[in-house]
């Protein structure tokens, strides 16, 4: 999966089409705010594209950075979106399932809509 092509840089256009659109999203009846934003590193405990708080906290929130190339951005949100639906997983697991989801989707043709 590493000679995989990244896609394009997400433009402009398309990064205020996703924050407009996607505020907040539902992962198995446990509402999550979305902030298209990559998370600070003292948020994440370091370097990281993205961050799903835990799903018993008060305010859930996800933050996915939108400053990526699609295919990363494909792998960002579907991380997250697996920690939110079930946030006691390993991490290096989740790491290994959205990486296998993301090239699958990636060779059926998922991207992102173009700025049209």
């Amino acid at each position: 999966m590493d000679n995989i092509p990244k896609g394009r840089k997400i433009t402009p256009a398309m990064k205020k089409k996703i924050k407009s659109t996607i505020k907040t999203h539902d992962f198995i009846s446990r509402r999550y705010k979305i902030k298209w934003k990559k998370p600070s590193r003292e948020l994440a405990g370091g370097d990281a594209w993205g961050l799903c708080e835990d799903n018993n906290a008060p305010e859930k929130t996800i933050h996915i950075s939108p400053n990526l190339g699609e295919y990363d951005f494909l792998a960002t949100c579907l991380d997250e979106a697996i920690h939110a639906c079930n946030f006691s997983l390993d991490n290096d697991h989740v790491g290994e399932m959205s990486d296998s989801l993301a090239h699958f989707l990636w060779r059926i043709g998922f991207r992102i809509e173009s700025d049209n």
